[in-house]
Formats: C-alpha cells, structure tokens, sequence
C-alpha cells in the first residue's frame, strides 16, 4: 500500500472506536441497491442487494441529523441525516463510491435504511447528495422518503 492507502487505513481503524469502545453510534446505514433486466427501473427482473456501510470491526459511520437552519438553507425536508465521514475504498477495507450510489446506470435504484433510536424498525431514505472531495473520507446527504 501506499501512502494514500495508509492513511486511509488508519482512518478506518480510528472511525470504528466510538462505535465499538464507547457505544456512541446507535445508527446503522444499509444501502439497498435494486437494478433491472430492463434498461428502465420496472422493467425486466428485479435484483436486490443490501450491504451495510461500516468501518473497521463493522462498526456504523456517523450518522448526524441537519439542524433546522441546515434543512431551510438546503431545502431539505426535516428528516435529512448526513452520514460521515466513510472512508473511501482500499486495499484493507472502506467503501467504494460506487456502493453509495454515485452515478447509477439508468435500471438501478438506491435506498439507504437507518436504523436506530428514531427509527427502530427501520425508515428508507434517498440519496440526496455525496461530498467525495476529501481524500480520506465521503460524506453523504439522506432524505427520508415520503
């Protein structure tokens, strides 16, 4: 590994401590990627799959809800929760830009499902935003679904 990769290692094996020494990170993140035979979403056969975002020891990300001055400036609706930072794939672990949903072909839809003090059996929320300018770690904007 490089340095980059090192660096981001290390960030992964950091990220996991409030989750997993100090129960501090109550949320999970799943991210439900459902793409089509079809070239349309509805068309053709449906293929799910779900795969929990995590840092090292499969400890949850941070998961942060806007304030209600972040949610006027943004346009968001009041269930709006940033999540981050993730640490960007490497050799070791992290995970890739393209799990998040970043660019989807035109048959593939993304839903992320928090689970936790607010929402104990789950709520689907919808990609609204990625900050992938950081080297070291993305952030990503949900908006709970109607």
């Amino acid at each position: 590994m490089g340095f980059r990769d090192d660096i981001r290692d290390l960030c992964f094996q950091l990220r996991a401590i409030p989750g997993r020494d100090f129960e501090i990170r109550p949320y999970t993140v799943q991210v439900v990627t459902r793409q089509w035979s079809g070239s349309e979403p509805g068309e053709g056969v449906e293929t799910v799959a779900a795969q929990f975002i995590t840092e090292s020891d499969n400890q949850p990300p941070k998961v942060r809800f806007l304030s209600d001055q972040e949610i006027a400036l943004g346009g968001y609706n009041e269930a709006t929760a940033e999540v981050g930072p993730i640490t960007p794939d490497f050799p070791g672990g992290g995970t890739s830009i393209n799990t998040l949903g970043q660019d989807p072909p035109a048959n593939t839809l993304f839903d992320y499902i928090l689970t936790g003090p607010e929402y104990p059996s789950g709520a689907i929320f919808r990609l609204k935003g990625i900050k992938s300018d950081k080297t070291f770690g993305y952030f990503v904007t949900l908006e709970r679904a109607r």
